[in-house]
């Protein structure tokens, strides 16, 4: 077993292991596209009337999907019928699955929609409390002005990017870009302004795989790569986190591992970790939402090398169509950014996951 960065190749590792473990297995076509191909596969062991359930998700920002194929792969490897009294496990393949096939963190939504980052877009834009965020002016100017084929405009792209990230502040940047904006769908954390096809996904699994009355406890864990230091392994909470998911973190983690949202990476509009509270959960009903991150940069300004392979990524859907002499170039350097090629990031992201899930399952 080995982190790869292919769609196909963790979909049908992960198949397979699920099948091996007695796993029940079906799959969820991809809604925006008739390719047999595109589908998020559903793996289900233990009793559908548990009053524990634990949910694994990954590829919610496709491109990011190999680490948690890995992560779900390695606990449906340690799963045995002991840890099988009174719960269920649920997980959930590739979220979204044509951002994991062609290589984006965003997806598609009904009609023309497209571009939207999923992870800003579990939110109820009727609601009187959206606000739509704009984007920020000068990055859309500088986006506009940008071409792959122009250096000089590249350049400037970048330049702009750098002094933002330099002058700013790596927090104060992330508040300001990273939240999310509704304004402009041609730039990066676009949250659209209907359910994309993800969330869409997301909403049918809920409810008819994971609400049942006789749930009492619902464990989610995210899983997610681009975020930190290379190779480590941080657990991220959502403002609706709660106390209790906090404990259940400290339990699994050290404390400097462990990061609120809001306070450590940006006040993040339509996360899916916060969306359990639009659904009809069970009185009673605890839910206890977790985002497993994986670090992967490797610039000596934190996270500036996975933002520029989000920019260009971006430049080539977005204006070019994925049709330019570069494409392999900047998807490659996309895959790479969340996915890195050393043998190192693979065997830290396996330790990790085989150590998460040795805690997790023994806890009392």
């Amino acid at each position: 077993m080995r982190v790869i960065q292919t769609y196909q190749a963790n979909r049908d590792s992960f198949c397979k292991k699920a099948l091996q473990c007695g796993a029940r297995l079906y799959h969820l076509p991809y809604a925006g596209s008739t390719d047999p191909d595109l589908a998020t596969d559903i793996a289900v062991l233990g009793d559908d009337n548990a009053e524990n359930v634990i949910v694994v998700s990954s590829g919610l920002h496709g491109v990011e999907l190999p680490a948690g194929s890995i992560v779900q792969q390695i606990a449906l490897d340690k799963i045995k019928d002991r840890h099988l009294k009174a719960t269920k496990f649920v997980f959930v393949h590739a979220l979204n699955p044509y951002g994991a096939k062609y290589s984006l963190r965003t997806d598609r939504g009904e009609g023309t929609s497209r571009n939207i980052d999923p992870a800003r877009n579990f939110l109820d834009f009727a609601s009187p409390d959206f606000i739509a965020t704009s984007a920020n002016p000068a990055i859309a100017s500088a986006f506009d002005k940008a071409s792959l084929s122009n250096s000089s405009l590249s350049m400037m792209w970048a330049r702009l990017l750098y002094t933002a990230f330099i002058e700013q502040g790596q927090s104060t940047f992330k508040r300001n870009f990273v939240r999310g904006q509704y304004t402009n769908p041609s730039l990066p954390y676009y949250g659209g302004d209907t359910a994309c096809f993800t969330r869409l996904t997301w909403e049918n699994i809920v409810r008819h795989e994971i609400l049942k009355p006789s749930a009492k406890k619902i464990y989610h864990f995210d899983c997610h790569t681009g975020d930190g230091p290379f190779g480590v392994l941080q657990l991220y909470l959502c403002a609706k986190a709660g106390q209790h998911t906090r404990q259940l973190a400290e339990k699994l983690t050290t404390l400097e591992k462990i990061k609120t949202t809001d306070d450590y990476f940006a006040q993040v509009t339509g996360d899916i970790g916060d969306y359990w509270a639009s659904f009809d959960v069970p009185e009673g009903t605890q839910i206890y939402p977790i985002t497993l991150e994986f670090g992967t940069t490797q610039a000596r300004v934190t996270g500036i090398d996975v933002l520029g392979a989000i920019l260009n990524r971006t430049l080539l859907s977005e204006k070019y169509n994925d049709d330019h002499p570069q494409k392999d170039q900047i998807i490659q350097k996309m895959c790479t950014a969340f996915t890195p090629t050393q043998k190192e990031w693979s065997d830290v992201v396996m330790n990790q996951s085989h150590d998460i899930w040795e805690k997790f399952l023994t806890l009392e």
